[in-house]
């Protein structure tokens, strides 16, 4: 049979320490939080914006259940949506700018801008009348 090494002694951590650094040390890249939270803020407001555009174009779809009618009518929901659509998107807008601004700009910046346009796409529309109810067929009826 074989030796068995036995690791002891005040070597044995300086041994041991070095191939534990490998595991819990730094790659050297760093994260950049300002990025993150503005993709995902984005992200959740560019969803309401989706199902307010959706709503817009199908108002008697039932995507949401019962709360459809709620927002396929323009009802309090769909105010609601609207404004956090909104805010939401204007602090993804914001932190994908703080983001380019801290130096090292990844991609995470410039998603959370287009996330945050996405999502003022339909609040913006509205406020300015830029969008009216969609009807299928004017003509019609």
């Amino acid at each position: 049979m074989g030796r068995k090494a036995v690791l002891s002694g005040p070597l044995t951590w300086g041994i041991i320490g070095s191939a534990m650094s490998g595991i819990y040390s730094s790659s050297g890249k760093t994260a950049n939080p300002a990025g993150t939270v503005g993709v995902l803020v984005g992200a959740i407001g560019a969803a309401f914006s989706v199902i307010l555009w959706f709503y817009h174009y199908n108002p008697t779809a039932t995507l949401l259940g019962s709360y459809s009618g709620e927002v396929g009518g323009g009802g309090p929901l769909a105010d609601q949506l609207r404004l956090l659509a909104l805010i939401l998107g204007g602090i993804a807008i914001v932190l994908g700018i703080v983001a380019g601004l801290g130096g090292k700009a990844g991609s995470t910046g410039i998603v959370a801008i287009l996330l945050g346009v996405v999502a003022l796409s339909y609040p913006i529309m509205m406020a300015l009348n830029l969008i009216t109810k969609y009807t299928p067929n004017p003509l019609s009826g």
